[in-house]
């Protein structure tokens, strides 16, 4: 009942976007026809995005002993981005299979490399997100109160999770239990590196500007001419939808995520959505490309690690 209920509201998310941008597809026809070179860039800008996202849990990888490579680490990554255009986060399932079969990471140990990216994220899109309604304030535009309070609420949630330890059960029953235990330990481990925090954040928070850089491309093409600090507030919206989303791709979500927020700063709803649409077109073809070449060359090693006899250490390791 709840997969049918979260891909029938997937359904009509998706049919209501697509509703949407076909009411006002007349503006969004001289982009398509007569593309600039501005289209070009944000898909250039797409890929320095990924390639910077990849990049963080690559960094944790490592941090936590995990000795994948650097280029491995994007293919893996980029497979993630096209499975996960499918339903049920196919891609990011792959992933996990991928880790523990070529590089013998638990499934719980890959999960809370997963949570510790996650809250690391969501603190930089605080920071950011707090320092873009600063400075839009200062260069003349309207202080953005209610989304200056959010992003403070959300900085201060990130702090307590990074502050608060996981304890260990002290009695495990089967694989649930050790399943637990590794994530708890994997977690614990993540919280005593604060170096490698702070290299994820770093790394995220220049994400982040080329990110805003290509907002400001997108809104541009359609008229909208806004000082790069609205775009940087912007740009945290999005990557909390992408965190959240339950959708596919999280398509529909990051959408309504993106134009929420441009409204927040005083843009118009339409023309956040259109913006919106635009940057997920670019980047649907972008995953496409990306992530062909990734199951290119993550398939045969996942293939090659299958085919060959490893020791059942499950019991030592985890799930």
């Amino acid at each position: 009942m709840r997969k049918l209920l979260r891909y029938s509201a997937s359904a009509v998310i998706v049919i209501l976007l697509i509703a949407l941008v076909w009411a006002r597809r007349e503006d969004l026809r001289p982009i398509w026809e007569d593309p600039s070179w501005d289209l070009a860039l944000i898909a250039i800008l797409v890929i320095v995005g990924h390639f910077l996202n990849s990049s963080e849990f690559w960094v944790v990888y490592r941090a936590t002993k995990v000795r994948i490579g650097f280029w491995e680490n994007w293919m893996v990554f980029s497979s993630g981005l096209l499975g996960n255009l499918l339903p049920a986060q196919v891609g990011t399932l792959y992933k996990f299979r991928y880790m523990k079969v070529v590089h013998s990471l638990p499934y719980a140990a890959n999960g809370s490399t997963y949570g510790a990216n996650l809250i690391i994220s969501l603190g930089s899109s605080a920071v950011i997100g707090i320092i873009g309604v600063l400075a839009y304030a200062l260069d003349g535009g309207k202080f953005a109160w209610g989304v200056f309070f959010f992003f403070i609420a959300l900085g201060v949630l990130c702090i307590l999770f990074l502050a608060t330890p996981i304890p260990l059960l002290k009695r495990t029953n089967g694989r649930i239990g050790r399943a637990i235990n590794t994530f708890n330990k994997g977690w614990d481990d993540i919280r005593r590196m604060p170096k490698t925090s702070l290299t994820v954040a770093a790394i995220d928070i220049v994400k982040f500007l080329f990110t805003a850089w290509r907002f400001l491309l997108a809104f541009r093409l359609l008229g909208v001419d806004e000082s790069f600090w609205f775009f940087l507030v912007i740009t945290p919206a999005a990557a909390i939808a992408g965190i959240i989303a339950f959708t596919p791709g999280g398509i529909g979500i990051r959408e309504f995520f993106i134009t929420a927020a441009a409204v927040g700063m005083g843009s118009s709803f339409d023309t956040g959505l259109l913006a919106a649409t635009t940057d997920r077109g670019v980047m649907i073809a972008s995953a496409v490309v990306l992530g062909t070449f990734g199951y290119a060359y993550t398939i045969p090693r996942l293939r090659a690690a299958t085919t060959q006899p490893t020791p059942n250490d499950d019991r030592e390791k985890g799930v």
